[in-house]
């Protein structure tokens, strides 16, 4: 017969599986969380906020979502995506690209499938389309969900991949037994070390690919060799010779400020061959129009200066979404706009000026232009950005 004062482990509490899985972010030391509003997703989200305090923000865009996860996750923290299925799809984007870049700090999706479509416009199976994209993943039920969570974040952060948790969202309101509340992980604060041929992605660059193939197979990664990059301009094929010498004199800025610089997030482009040497300057590279919501997620998550490079066609595209998320949440993200009026990377295609010029009015208290011929003023905005607090888009304009 146990003694009356003997201590005795508190008793599992009951909640209910979206509870438990908010549960398990906060346990599990998750520094960003960022879900679009959905069936199943928001009731994940809000259990989160509720346990933890924080008071987030709603995301607009499943693809912009995943990126600011991939910049935290670069950057070393924890991070999550809760979306429903079809915005899981929008995200797919990102995704394809999260994949060979790989994360550093757990990266976990949790997606709310609806098989029966009650909730969703169409109705698709969810598995088969994860299962597709060569992300790592499982199907949870709601007893498994607290459990699950955390192992998720093991996994990602053991393998060095983007993860995924899908759960039905009718399970999300079951009521669940989970272990009595505890301390939450404490999330880490060590940047991993720079490895920007691992997390640049450009054409050409097959090493990425041949790392997360290991990862997926189980081998160590390490013992892939690893490749020389080609030396700019003279390494790379004649064709791209003309657009990185007009780009140079930016460059050169650039990397006399490397040092004060965090974080420099590319886009899919001319501008990512400057990770080459002798530049070496960007950290990652990944889908188009990624840029700028990986920069906001390493600046949530603790980075103080960072910079997005992308091209006028790409911002256009995708990358304003991104500037939105960040004005949002009143991000000082520094952008840096190549504005040449064509799309260089896919053959010239002319650039609908207007539409640009009226995607920038938007934001036209933090435009700052300049010409690339004028050096002084160049060097004069670009330093000034640097120093500013606030966010700065850097417009250069080639035409």
């Amino acid at each position: 017969m146990s003694h009356p004062f003997a201590a005795s482990s508190p008793a599992p509490a009951e909640i209910t599986a979206a509870e438990a899985a908010g549960r398990a972010l906060r346990d599990a030391g998750v520094s960003m969380v960022n879900c679009v509003p959905a069936a199943g997703a928001s009731a994940v989200f809000e259990a989160w906020m509720a346990r933890t305090g924080i008071h987030s923000h709603w995301h607009f865009h499943e693809e912009v979502a995943l990126g600011m996860a991939m910049g935290a996750s670069l950057a070393g923290r924890r991070s999550a995506v809760v979306i429903k299925a079809h915005g899981f799809a929008k995200a797919a984007n990102a995704l394809i690209d999260a994949l060979p870049a790989g994360a550093e700090g757990g990266l976990v999706m949790i997606i709310t499938s609806d098989r029966e479509g009650s909730n969703s416009d169409s109705i698709f199976d969810t598995d088969a389309f994860v299962a597709g994209t060569h992300l790592p993943f499982r199907r949870l039920y709601p007893h498994e969900l607290y459990e699950g969570i955390l192992r998720a974040f093991d996994l990602s952060e053991s393998m060095g991949l983007p993860v995924a948790i899908i759960v039905e969202e009718g399970d999300l309101a079951h009521r669940v037994s989970v272990p009595a509340a505890a301390p939450a992980r404490q999330p880490s604060v060590a940047v991993p070390p720079r490895d920007p041929l691992r997390h640049t992605l450009f054409p050409g660059n097959r090493y990425p690919y041949e790392v997360m193939q290991a990862k997926l197979a189980g081998r160590d990664w390490r013992d892939i060799l690893r490749p020389a990059l080609p030396v700019l301009p003279d390494g790379l094929p004649e064709k791209f010779h003309s657009a990185l010498r007009s780009s140079m004199p930016v460059f050169d800025l650039l990397k006399e400020m490397r040092a004060e610089i965090d974080f420099i997030m590319g886009d899919t482009g001319t501008s990512s061959l400057f990770v080459c040497p002798p530049y070496e300057l960007l950290d990652a590279t990944t889908y188009y129009g990624g840029s700028i919501p990986m920069t906001a997620g390493a600046l949530l998550c603790g980075a103080k200066k960072a910079w997005a490079v992308t091209g006028d066609w790409s911002f256009t595209a995708a990358g304003h979404l991104g500037l939105h998320e960040a004005f949002h949440r009143g991000l000082p993200v520094k952008v840096l706009i190549f504005h040449n009026g064509e799309a260089l990377a896919t053959g010239g295609q002319i650039l609908d000026e207007k539409l640009f010029e009226r995607l920038l009015m938007g934001y036209e208290e933090f435009v700052r232009r300049v010409e690339v011929r004028d050096g002084r003023m160049l060097e004069h905005i670009l330093r000034s950005a640097q120093e500013s607090d606030r966010m700065e888009i850097v417009v250069v304009d080639f035409v």
